[in-house]
């Protein structure tokens, strides 16, 4: 998926850009929590979240 238009207010990633969008190229989205990964702290469901 093109990371283009999208918003993005997680100011505690460290992607984020003015706490408005994200500096990645492309982003994975799921309604799954966690993405694999147990217990990651991830209230929006990116895959591509990773802390500052």
């Amino acid at each position: 998926m093109e990371n283009l238009g999208v918003t993005c207010d997680v100011s505690a990633c460290c992607h984020n850009m003015s706490g408005c969008k994200c500096n990645l190229s492309e982003i994975k989205v799921t309604g799954n929590c966690g993405c694999g990964q147990a217990e990651m702290p991830n209230p929006h469901f990116c895959c591509s979240y990773e802390a500052r």
